[in-house]
């Protein structure tokens, strides 16, 4: 269903930049009512996964599927650093490989996302989807 929602979204965006836009000096930016396309497409991509992660917050909330938290603390803690972890070494990774150093910037974005991806991983076992996902034995 999100797939479809999706689909019909890019579709109608793009038909509607393509219909109403105009041009700027940078060939894969156009603007719309004033608007760059750039602005747009991030202020909603930031809207969808604000509302996703509230969302999956609240039934987290709600449900509270601590079964395997509490049997398997430990491989749950190491689930949580890789899941955080290796999402984020490949941000690092891609910014050495397109030449960029090693700064401040990369690191705090390198630790936003380790933060992200690893609360997102609590947040799933918490609303019970890893364990219809991988039901117990």
């Amino acid at each position: 269903m999100c797939v479809i929602i999706g689909v019909v979204l890019s579709a109608v965006l793009s038909t509607i930049f393509g219909v109403y836009s105009k041009a700027t000096a940078t060939p894969y930016i156009r603007t719309l009512f004033g608007m760059s396309s750039i602005d747009l497409i991030s202020g909603v991509t930031l809207a969808v996964i604000i509302a996703a992660f509230f969302l999956l917050a609240v039934v987290s909330g709600l449900i509270r599927d601590l079964t395997y938290p509490t049997k398997s603390p430990l491989k749950f803690a190491i689930e949580v650093l890789l899941m955080g972890f290796l999402p984020a070494l490949v941000f690092l990774l891609m910014a050495v490989f397109r030449g960029y150093p090693i700064n401040s910037t990369v690191l705090e974005e390198f630790g936003m996302l380790l933060a992200k991806f690893s609360i997102l991983h609590v947040l799933l076992q918490f609303s019970g989807f890893y364990s219809f996902v991988f039901p117990p034995k």
